[in-house]
């Protein structure tokens, strides 16, 4: 689809009241766009991806109290974590989008492909938590799945003002949720994560810079977002279905810095295709960004591991 039609089509539908927006919304998801199906061993190795990442920098996550912003549709991301060990999992959005029935659709297919989820976790995989969890798919509740679980939903709630005691988690994570927060928002997030987390813990997340617009229109580039202001851009996407903040991994840097946060591992590289298109002046940059070096625009995903300065872990 013409990401143009599917801007106008989220704007058209972001105008209508609460609840009715989110549930058309959603019916038009599952009919045409991302919720028709997926493969949930991909968003099963987000987890793992999650800890690895925690262990390479000396947190397990086997026994971690795990802090998510980002809950959005589906729990795969907690479960994955739960499944690996985490003792609790905590898990935060703004916006209760969170639904039964495509929990429940994972587990199914959790169940059905047992044997290459057993080989996707490797001996990362807690055998009796899963056959618990393998025992909800065919008599489900959502509730029921959270208690045996120890995932705890909070929704509408806010990640900048979590209602947890100082130093009560050792892992705060999102995987692909940062781009769609405003920067002062983010800044008060990672301040929130200085607090919450214990003497030895760490924040992991997964950010995505990339012009979500171009995953589904293959006619446009990953940062073909970028030649528009702020203004103009905000007109094409800013609502809340499609919100981005458009920051890129200089910004961010900014972000972590001015929040107190101590980087101790950025995985990010300039995508070697967008860097040539760069180089041939497409697309034309707005200037809030024509200004930023080649290598910056040119890096579409990063992975920021840290915890805040001063820490003597």
């Amino acid at each position: 689809m013409h990401w143009m039609i599917k801007a106008g089509i989220q704007n058209s539908v972001a105008l209508l009241p609460d609840p009715l927006s989110n549930q058309v919304y959603y019916a038009i998801q599952r009919r045409f766009g991302g919720l028709r199906s997926i493969a949930v061993e991909d968003k099963l190795r987000q987890g793992i991806e999650v800890a690895e990442r925690a262990e390479r920098n000396g947190l397990r996550v086997a026994g971690a109290r795990v802090l998510e912003v980002g809950t959005g549709r589906r729990l795969n991301l907690p479960l994955s974590l739960w499944l690996q060990g985490a003792d609790e999992i905590t898990t935060v959005d703004l916006n209760p989008y969170l639904r039964p029935e495509l929990v429940h659709e994972d587990l199914r297919q959790i169940r059905d492909e047992r044997a290459r989820v057993e080989a996707l976790f490797g001996e990362r995989l807690d055998h009796g938590r899963l056959r618990k969890l393998l025992a909800l798919a065919d008599d489900f509740n959502l509730d029921r799945l959270l208690d045996t679980c120890s995932i705890r939903y909070l929704s509408p709630g806010d990640a900048a003002s979590v209602d947890l005691p100082d130093g009560s988690i050792d892992l705060h994570v999102s995987y692909e949720v940062f781009e769609h927060i405003p920067g002062p928002v983010l800044g008060a997030i990672l301040g929130e994560g200085s607090r919450l987390l214990s003497a030895d813990g760490l924040l992991v997340h997964y950010i995505d810079f990339s012009d979500h617009f171009s995953h589904s229109d293959p006619g446009i580039g990953p940062i073909n977002f970028l030649q528009y202001g702020e203004r103009a851009f905000g007109l094409l996407a800013g609502n809340r279905y499609m919100y981005m903040n458009r920051l890129r991994l200089d910004d961010f840097r900014r972000l972590y810095a001015g929040a107190g946060q101590r980087v101790l591992e950025q995985v990010a590289a300039p995508d070697p295709a967008t860097a040539e298109r760069l180089a041939h002046g497409k697309p034309p940059l707005a200037p809030a960004f024509a200004g930023k070096p080649p290598d910056v625009l040119a890096t579409l995903n990063a992975w920021l591991v840290s915890r805040p300065e001063g820490s003597t872990a």
